[in-house]
């Protein structure tokens, strides 16, 4: 379901925008997901993740933000809104980060 107001309504804005590329370039343009982290997984990122979601009270602080991979932000939010997350298969047919 899309939002019923803009992105700029929801802080989305110009200054978002230049806040969006600090932060990009601060974390290299690299994933800083809690899974790549832990799995020393190098993905390329291109968005920028509030680590406390501004609805859960988080703030637009640098503090609370990370560069993010596109498909780690997706699952990153179904998680976040109680989605059933399906694990991706790798190419040997088994689910991908097992042991």
């Amino acid at each position: 379901m899309w939002p019923t107001t803009s992105r700029h309504e929801r802080g989305y804005g110009t200054a978002w925008d230049k806040l969006r590329l600090e932060i990009l370039k601060r974390d290299k343009y690299l994933c800083r997901c809690d899974e790549c982290k832990k799995t020393y997984r190098l993905r390329e990122a291109t968005q920028v993740d509030h680590r406390i979601p501004k609805a859960q009270g988080g703030t637009d602080d640098p503090s609370n933000l990370c560069a993010i991979n596109e498909e780690c932000h997706k699952r990153k939010t179904d998680i976040e809104n109680g989605r059933r997350i399906r694990p991706r298969i790798g190419a040997d047919g088994w689910p991908e980060g097992r042991g």
